[in-house]
């Protein structure tokens, strides 16, 4: 178990060191031009020297063609951005954005191309500010993107019993209440903040102060991690679904998955008599779940197939008021 943490956390620091070569390489090319270096006691200035003249001979790849800018919900670090890394991968351009209301802004201006935003979570269940944002906004859901969710409990300082603070976001306190008991922290002053990456922020500048948050929000703000995978439940799971302004291209051998939210008309018997025209066109429905909003009643729904499938277009022609399809997109996972 230690030498899989520590594996993990070599990654980490591995990943961040590439990361700040390329952010190095962005402000200037000249191999021969470097900052002031910092002595460090425990390396050899020869090796240092060494190490950034390796680095002066990199360079940059200013052709790729494949490279995209895609926008993530939240600071540096957060899930969402791991999220986007994982579903567009490391060699593209990432830009942390502070709200999804800006997000779907960004997108629709054509800003970015794509966004990465939280849509639900195994424990927690839908992500209303995505929903409301859907409503207000035409753009398309393109694709999806599950990760599990892994806490940890990292500090500046090892002892748990100086910590007299700690910082994370109500959500996260609430899925680590077992952990927080264990080891008598419940009794702690907790304080919420927006989001896990700005609590590891806090626990960094606050003396006896401890944060919540993810691996590599805790690596990036110096804290030490006292405790891995704090969560109650090892399945946490969250689904993010990736935006885009252009909806994609049916393609043929492809299983798609179409989500949607609709607004029934109000007389006893509404719901079920939609339903019952999936169930006759044999269409696999396998999420229901109602979202209110200003004393609306919505419904999201999702089912395997697209929008552009006969029988699902004959199905909304009947139903085109009140009706929002978020898109159709390939099937990543049954359900989470």
């Amino acid at each position: 178990m230690k030498k899989t943490k520590q594996k993990e956390t070599l990654t980490l620091l591995d990943n961040q060191i590439i990361d700040l070569i390329y952010k190095r390489l962005n402000i200037i090319e000249d191999s021969k031009f470097y900052g002031d270096k910092k002595n460090h006691p425990s390396i050899d200035n020869k090796n240092i020297d060494d190490l950034f003249n390796l680095i002066g001979d990199f360079k940059l790849d200013k052709n790729k063609k494949n490279s995209k800018k895609v926008l993530y919900l939240g600071p540096e670090g957060s899930y969402t951005g791991d999220a986007a890394i994982k579903k567009f991968g490391k060699e593209n351009d990432f830009y942390s954005i502070n709200s999804i209301h800006n997000i779907f802004e960004e997108i629709d201006k054509e800003n970015a191309e794509f966004a990465v935003i939280p849509i639900e979570n195994s424990l927690n269940g839908l992500v209303n500010d995505t929903l409301n944002a859907f409503l207000k906004n035409d753009l398309h859901v393109i694709g999806e993107v599950i990760i599990d969710i892994h806490h940890t409990f990292a500090s500046n300082t090892k002892d748990t019993s100086k910590i007299d603070t700690i910082y994370s976001k109500d959500i996260a306190f609430d899925q680590c209440s077992m952990f927080l008991e264990k080891y008598n922290l419940h009794d702690v002053k907790h304080i919420y903040v927006e989001s896990t990456t700005k609590a590891a922020k806090l626990a960094f500048e606050n003396k006896n102060s401890a944060a919540i948050c993810s691996n590599v929000a805790a690596l990036n703000n110096n804290l030490d991690i006292l405790f891995y995978d704090i969560e109650d439940n090892p399945t946490n799971k969250t689904r993010f679904f990736v935006l885009s302004k252009k909806a994609q291209k049916k393609k043929t051998n492809t299983k798609y998955k179409t989500s949607f939210i609709i607004q029934l008309p109000n007389h006893a018997g509404s719901l079920i008599e939609f339903l019952e025209k999936f169930k006759e066109a044999n269409i696999n429905l396998y999420k229901i779940k109602s979202h209110i909003t200003k004393g609306i009643s919505n419904f999201f729904i999702e089912f395997d197939g697209h929008i552009e499938d006969k029988k699902v277009k004959k199905i909304f022609s009947l139903y085109q008021k009140g009706t929002k399809i978020l898109g159709s997109y390939k099937k990543e996972v049954e359900d989470i």
